[in-house]
């Protein structure tokens, strides 16, 4: 897992069009002072805030849209919140 540094974000520097797609959600999304993001697989981000609270972030490609997984069961099975 790759942790994401201020320029990597400002810059939008990740590896898949798919990850640069959750970034931009997220950058409209959370105040990056109180957050780390580290790119998860080609689809999506996780997130860690401030009191250590870890979320997913994946883009579907069948919906366009990035959705939002509270935890994580192994790299193939995230369990989403509804």
């Amino acid at each position: 897992m790759e942790h994401l540094n201020k320029e990597n974000i400002n810059k939008n520097q990740v590896e898949t069009v798919e990850q640069f797609k959750v970034l931009s959600y997220l950058k409209s999304t959370f105040n990056f002072d109180e957050i780390e993001l580290y790119l998860y697989d080609k689809t999506t981000i996780k997130l860690i805030d401030k009191n250590k609270v870890q979320a997913y972030f994946k883009y579907n490609k069948q919906s366009k849209k990035v959705e939002f997984y509270e935890k994580m069961h192994s790299k193939n099975e995230l369990e989403r919140r509804d």
